[in-house]
């Protein structure tokens, strides 16, 4: 029986905001502070657009959101009933605001070694002129972006879409990712590379994108854009504090989440190379039953994928997790063909039979990764993995 020991409950995710984080905000609030939307909004989406290299960003409420205004942007560069093309794979909300706006989804299955959309079968799409915007999707923290994927999209005018979620720090070609298309997508919610408790970030390289982003996340108010005074001016028969541009929603952050992301930032990359280090371990205490040969350049890991070679090492490895009262989840939202707000949907469908993703939604769970986990845990896995 193996010695090695790990805590009474290894979580998906904790200690992702700090003691030291709690006391810097309780100091903060004491100090009568401007509680909404404001100058740390401002400044945690200026060093965020810093870090990745992008024009800007806008913070918004979560990731969800984020994916809700990308499509949104999406739409006003591309007007009409779109086919939004994604990977089977995925949490609900890559593709639910793609649904709730009235537009098609197209799902592909996914690669073994990246769980990304199959890079081969979303570019034929393209090339047939199928799809008119890809939403790629770095699961787990994996890149997900292939050359031909930029190079197919660009070349056909597909608007190209980044979520980018579970991927901060994550990279393709030596740059971030979240920066190869029209808009990336990032998550702050609590178990997260940035922890905000609940946030996201969409960012973008257009100066119309982004001020379209503002005008949508505050109500569509005109003082959110930067063409206020023309606005004005326009319409001289509005109160332009209460002037209404577009169709909008809050989808707003507050300084107190704010607060946290700037602090998350300044050790980010000590997360990432933790969170990293943690992976590599992992990976090497894998038996062969499951899945090891992941594609792992540029990554940042976010969680541990579990994946069986077949129905009995899927069994073998759920069982060794719970006798060790490790908590886990399965990979995302699995296969989305399976869930029944997609199997009662008339504008979803498959571009092919999904084998890897039937796969990982039979076979697949993961568990966490972050601060909390360390090597002799992982030793602990390992040996009860067998």
């Amino acid at each position: 029986m193996s010695t090695h020991r790990i805590p009474a409950r290894w979580r998906l995710a904790d200690h992702t905001i700090s003691r030291e984080d709690l006391a810097a905000l309780a100091d903060w609030l004491g100090s009568d502070p401007w509680l909404a939307q404001g100058k740390l909004v401002a400044d945690l989406e200026r060093r965020w657009s810093e870090r990745i290299g992008v024009r800007g960003s806008v913070m918004v409420n979560s990731g969800s959101s984020a994916n809700l205004a990308a499509l949104v942007a999406a739409g006003r560069a591309k007007p009409g009933r779109l086919r939004v093309g994604a990977p089977a794979v995925t949490w609900a909300t890559t593709i639910s605001p793609a649904l709730l706006l009235g537009h098609e989804v197209v799902l592909f299955d996914v690669d073994r070694t990246t769980l990304g959309i199959d890079s081969a079968a979303a570019c034929a799409a393209m090339e047939r002129g199928e799809i008119d915007v890809l939403f790629v999707v770095h699961l787990l923290g994996l890149n997900a972006l292939t050359p031909d994927l930029v190079a197919t999209a660009a070349r056909h005018g597909v608007i190209l879409l980044e979520d980018c979620c579970e991927a901060a720090g994550t990279r393709f070609a030596g740059a971030h990712v979240g920066t190869a298309g029209l808009a990336g997508t990032f998550s702050f919610y609590f178990g997260h590379h940035v922890a905000t408790v609940e946030g996201g970030m969409v960012s973008s390289d257009d100066p119309e994108v982004l001020d379209g982003l503002r005008l949508l996340r505050s109500h569509g108010l005109a003082r959110e854009s930067e063409h206020f005074d023309r606005f004005a001016a326009d319409h001289p028969d509005v109160d332009p504090r209460f002037l209404f541009m577009v169709p909008g929603l809050n989808l707003r952050s507050t300084d107190l989440n704010a607060l946290l992301g700037l602090r998350q930032l300044d050790r980010l990359d000590g997360t990432i190379r933790r969170r990293n280090a943690n992976l590599a371990h992992f990976l090497r205490v894998l038996p062969p039953y499951l899945w090891r040969d992941y594609a792992t350049e540029g990554a940042s890991s976010f969680t541990l994928p579990l994946i069986a070679e077949d129905a009995d090492g899927a069994r073998r490895a759920r069982s060794a997790a719970e006798r060790l009262g490790i908590e886990a989840r399965p990979i995302v939202a699995g296969n989305l063909l399976a869930q029944p707000f997609v199997r009662t949907s008339d504008r979803v469908r498959a571009a092919a039979p999904t084998p890897v993703a039937d796969h990982v939604h039979r076979h697949g769970f993961y568990i966490g990764n972050g601060p909390h986990v360390t090597a002799e845990m992982l030793d602990a896995l390992g040996a009860a993995l067998g």
